[in-house]
């Protein structure tokens, strides 16, 4: 299960959640800035991070 703090998924600051292979990014996770800029940063560094992730697994 997903770690939830105030309604908001946890993640570290490579947008990686406590579940293995899943990832956050956004307005859904913890954070304190809730703006398009920093949505599209999280959503940058997730796909970046959601690439490497898919790459271990070979």
């Amino acid at each position: 299960m997903l770690t939830m703090e105030k309604g908001y998924i946890v993640t570290d600051d490579n947008m990686k959640t406590n579940i293995d292979g899943v990832f956050a990014a956004g307005d859904v996770r913890v954070k304190s800035l809730r703006q398009v800029v920093t949505a599209a940063a999280d959503g940058a560094i997730a796909a970046v991070q959601a690439e490497k992730y898919i790459e271990s697994l070979d």
